[in-house]
């Protein structure tokens, strides 16, 4: 027989339960009082009375309501399936043998005062009354009116009816009963006998058809407990929102929920659980149960969901990213023999940026070349803030290539440049690392420089085009002041004897310098002076290179404007 509810618009209060319980001051105080007292109240039928869980409740029981009447009087109308303190809902339960308010309404209960200070001995029984009542009593038992006045309360306090009548025995009008409190109406079938079952019937076997048996497992199935898991923890989040559950109590359950989820594999609901905890609004109890979800057992369940020679992650993993720290994937790359699955581990770091920049720049001295490389380069593009930090931590690296990417790194990094640990690679025996060097150097814009960047290229004699292209352009580009007497001093030409003679290596290398410097040059006339020396040059490399230079300045002058 199907449990009968409150009936649609028959109660004078029907538009006005619907809504959410009280939600601040006073009113929530009581919502959790009363929480508390009918959890204490049907535990004693639930556990053994030396059970913790009921000392628990009773304690909460104790301290909710000292501190519901700290302020005064607390009052609640009781009605059949609500408690309302001044108009505010601050319980509502329509299943009637569940709910507290229908069990006090029935037996005749209207309202109920807890004064402050009231004794612990007085809560204790009246937590003992209702008790009775939730295992429920026979004919000849007394009901919870009766037992409240025989316990003589001096801080609980109470207002009764009679009960339920037949409108017969009660002719009083419709409107004086309502102006009294008297006008709710019981539930159609309240209390009325189950109806008689049909004669049974022959007993034979029967063939469960197959769509029966699919929906009958489907409820069984480890999905259907994944989603029915997921519903029990939204509706914790909820009560964990409104005081009713404690922090520690929902992130112990979570726990053994994200440890369920672990060890089944089951990616999809562990995704879904931390989408939902991070629905919730943001604070403390969201950090603390976000940090709760993410361990090193669930990076172990991210590696173990990529198939063997795959290089990526699958869809259900990669939300879950948020919850595995930078740290936490680097530490296992480190150590990690299969190549499928560094790949893995150094896109699981790269996604946490910019938010675990530090923790990557920290390790990236213990990283292959080609992770830190590729690394630094995400940092670079996700991070560009702290650039200058992860490309500065490979300077000194023992892998050319990769001290080139810091090098490239800096290069577009906004500030914050090394210096000194710069110019001291301008005498690298690598030239990429030099011409790297020289190129940030440029880029930073500091005078002092200028003059180690000079030395290095007047004291080098094996240098290539390409690293006296880079010198010369940085010269002019940290001291323009300086490098333009130097620029015409090696583009002089050569007379007489010196001329005859020839050019040395290095006086070429100067003048491919120089040149490079003039295309660098922020003056005006440094163009005209390249034009010039373009048409007049004789070396046909030199020609070339002035050329080339020449429309790298008109290409950089249209782009800047």
């Amino acid at each position: 027989m199907t449990q009968p509810t409150a009936p649609r618009g028959e109660t004078p209060d029907e538009g006005e339960r619907v809504g959410p319980l009280a939600g601040s001051g006073p009113g929530a105080v009581a919502v959790q009082f009363v929480a508390a007292l009918s959890k204490a109240a049907r535990s004693f039928t639930l556990y053994a009375p030396t059970n913790a869980v009921v000392r628990q409740f009773l304690a909460d029981y104790q301290a909710r309501a000292a501190e519901a009447t700290a302020g005064g009087d607390l009052v609640l109308d009781v009605h059949p399936w609500e408690l309302r303190r001044d108009g505010e809902v601050v319980y509502r339960e329509e299943d009637r043998e569940r709910s507290l308010s229908f069990r006090l309404f029935r037996d005749g209960v209207r309202r109920l005062t807890f004064r402050p200070g009231v004794a612990w001995s007085e809560l204790l029984t009246f937590l003992e009354i209702l008790a009775v009542r939730y295992v429920g009593i026979r004919q000849q038992e007394e009901d919870v009116v009766t037992l409240l006045r025989k316990g003589a309360f001096d801080g609980i306090g109470f207002a009764a009816v009679e009960g339920f009548a037949p409108e017969e025995d009660n002719p009083e009008p419709e409107g004086v009963r309502r102006s009294r409190g008297q006008g709710s109406r019981a539930p159609a079938g309240y209390d009325a006998p189950f109806p008689l079952l049909p004669p049974p019937g022959p007993i034979a076997w029967r063939e469960v058809p197959a769509a029966a048996l699919a929906s009958l497992q489907a409820t069984e199935g480890p999905e259907a407990l994944a989603a029915d898991a997921i519903r029990l923890a939204a509706q914790l989040l909820a009560e964990a929102g409104r005081g009713l559950v404690q922090p520690r109590e929902l992130q112990l359950f979570l726990l053994e929920l994200r440890d369920y989820f672990v060890a089944d594999a089951a990616l999809g609901p562990l995704a879904t659980l931390a989408e939902l905890v991070g629905r919730t609004p943001p604070g403390q109890l969201r950090d603390d149960l976000l940090r709760t979800l993410g361990d090193e057992r669930l990076l172990e369940a991210l590696l173990a969901a990529v198939p063997p020679g795959a290089t990526q992650l699958p869809p259900e993993a990669l939300r879950l990213i948020p919850l595995v720290s930078a740290r936490a994937a680097l530490d296992l790359l480190v150590a990690e023999p299969d190549e499928g699955r560094r790949h893995v581990l150094a896109l699981i770091a790269e996604a946490r940026l910019p938010a675990d920049a530090a923790d990557i720049i920290e390790r990236l001295t213990t990283l292959d070349a080609r992770v830190a490389r590729d690394l630094v380069q995400a940092i670079g593009s996700k991070a560009p803030g702290q650039a200058s930090q992860a490309a500065a931590a490979l300077l000194d690296h023992p892998d050319e290539h990769l001290q080139v990417a810091a090098l490239q790194a800096l290069e577009g990094a906004a500030s914050d440049f090394p210096v000194q640990r710069l110019l001291k690679l301008l005498h690298s025996p690598r030239a990429p690392v030099r011409i790297g060097v020289a190129n940030v150097l440029a880029r930073s814009g500091k005078a002092a420089a200028f003059q180690p960047v000079h030395e290095a290229l007047a004291g080098r004699k094996d240098c290539s085009t390409a690293e006296a292209d880079a010198f010369g352009a940085a010269m002019a580009r940290l001291d323009p002041g300086r490098a333009a007497p130097l620029f015409v001093e090696w583009l002089k030409p050569r007379r007489g004897l010196m001329k005859a003679l020839g050019s040395s290596k290095q006086e070429e290398l100067l003048r491919f310098a120089a040149a490079s410097g003039l295309g660098a040059h922020p003056s005006p006339e440094a163009q005209a002076q390249l034009e010039a020396l373009s048409k007049a040059a004789g070396d046909e490399a030199f020609r070339r290179h002035c050329f080339a230079v020449l429309a790298r300045r008109r290409h950089q002058g249209a782009r800047h404007g």
